[in-house]
Order: structure tokens, then C-alpha cells, then sequence
């Protein structure tokens, strides 16, 4: 019964009709299967001038399918609207927001304010005192005419904040001067008679700056030793 009544509904969907006599054949039939889809077959109606195009079961043709036309309808919508409204150059951050934004990454910056142009610092990158350690003092005209100093320079000035954080901390009530000689003690040995600069270097280096003014070796352990300290806010 199952060829035969898949034969007869191919027969209806073919020709839209299927006879009387053909329906009546094949009711007639005996009842095996292979008899009755014999019987269809023989009297089957004759179809002619029809062409059948193969199609693969899960493809659909590309003009057919929807939702690959709305798709590629969309992406040429958004490329002309890209073409007409495009992105805008990323901004180039001034110098003032350059050294705002290192500031801000670094151990001990939010206690720190940046004066802009101090006449304290002439014509130097930066400058901090020691006895006013929060007050970072930065020259913007050089800075205009080399950006790529600002990282470095404010890298190395925070390492005069800790300096002077390191003096207040360790002087005696009212007495900034014995602070001082303690940090003297402590740094000299290592970096020698110019030690607020040479150590502010090597600070400044293993915060990662790319250029240094006063010196570029820091290696060797007590170097290390007394970087690491200075950062922590320690004597050793």
C-alpha cells in the first residue's frame, strides 16, 4: 500500500487530475504492493514537455533566498554611509593631558599636582623641591617642541616626590634637615655625590621610561635595592 499511494499522489500532483479509470485500476489491483505500483505504472498518465531542474536538498538559489539578499542589502547601506559619514581621526592629546595621564598611572601620583611653567624651573624639562614634594613643576613650551619627553620626564620627577615624601617622613618633628641627611646617608653610597639625579634616573627607568638625562646604568643589586626602597618609601 505504500508505493502504491505514493504513485497515485505523484500521478494527482502531475497532471493536477488523476482518471476515474486509473483510480478504479489500481483500487483493483491485487493487494501486494508490487502489484498495485505496477498497475499505476502501466496506466500511468503520459507527461511531456516538462523539464525538471535538479536541486540540492539544503541549497536555496541566491536570488531566491531572502535573507542573504537583506544581508547584502544592509552591508551596501552601511558602506555608503561609512563612505559619506567617516570615522574621525583619533585626537592627539596635548601635553598638559600626556603628562595628567602618566601621572595618574603611577605608584603615589594622586598625591601629586602638576604647576604648569613655574618660574622656579626656567628653562629645565621639569623640576621638583624636596621641601615641596607634591608640586611637580613642568616646562609645557619644551615639551611642545619634544612630546616625546613628557612619559619620561614625569617619570623621572615623581622619583624627587619620593625623595622629598622620604625626608618628610623620616626627619625629626620640625627638623626637615635630619630627614634630608638620613636619605643622604642611604643614596649616596649607592649612586655618589649627585645622587637625587642619578637615582631619580633609575627610578624613572624602572618605571619604564625610554630616556633618561643624567644616566642610563642601574644596574647591579644596591641599585636595585635602593630604587625599590625609594618607591616603597623606605630608607633601605
Amino acid at each position: 500500500m505504500a508505493v502504491a499511494a505514493s504513485v497515485l499522489v505523484a500521478l494527482v500532483g502531475a497532471s493536477g487530475v488523476a482518471s476515474a479509470s486509473a483510480v478504479d485500476r489500481v483500487a483493483a489491483a491485487p493487494a501486494s504492493g508490487i502489484a498495485r505500483a505496477d498497475a499505476v505504472q502501466a496506466n500511468a498518465v503520459q507527461i511531456s514537455n516538462v523539464r525538471l531542474a535538479p536541486v540540492r536538498a539544503g541549497t536555496v538559489s541566491v536570488h531566491l533566498n531572502a535573507g542573504l539578499l537583506a544581508a547584502q542589502a544592509q552591508a551596501q547601506r552601511d558602506a555608503e554611509i561609512a563612505a559619506r559619514f567617516p570615522e574621525p581621526e583619533p585626537r592627539v592629546l596635548t601635553v598638559r593631558e600626556q603628562a595628567a595621564a602618566v601621572l595618574a598611572d603611577l605608584p603615589g601620583g594622586d598625591a601629586v599636582e602638576i604647576a604648569w611653567n613655574h618660574p622656579d624651573i626656567g628653562n629645565h624639562l621639569g623640576g621638583v623641591r624636596l621641601d615641596v614634594p607634591t608640586v611637580m613643576m613642568l616646562n609645557e613650551h619644551r615639551f611642545k617642541a619634544q612630546p616625546e619627553r613628557v612619559e619620561s620626564t614625569v617619570k623621572h620627577e615623581i622619583a624627587h616626590y619620593y625623595q622629598g615624601a622620604l625626608i618628610e617622613k623620616s626627619a625629626s618633628k620640625g627638623d626637615w634637615w635630619s630627614g634630608y641627611w638620613k636619605v643622604d646617608a642611604a643614596l649616596k653610597p649607592v649612586f655618589g655625590a649627585k645622587w637625587m639625579e642619578l637615582s631619580a634616573d633609575c627610578v624613572a627607568i624602572e618605571l619604564g621610561a625610554d630616556w633618561t638625562h643624567y644616566t642610563a646604568d642601574c644596574s647591579g643589586k644596591a641599585k636595585k635595592r635602593a630604587v625599590a626602597a625609594l618607591i616603597e618609601g623606605r630608607l633601605s
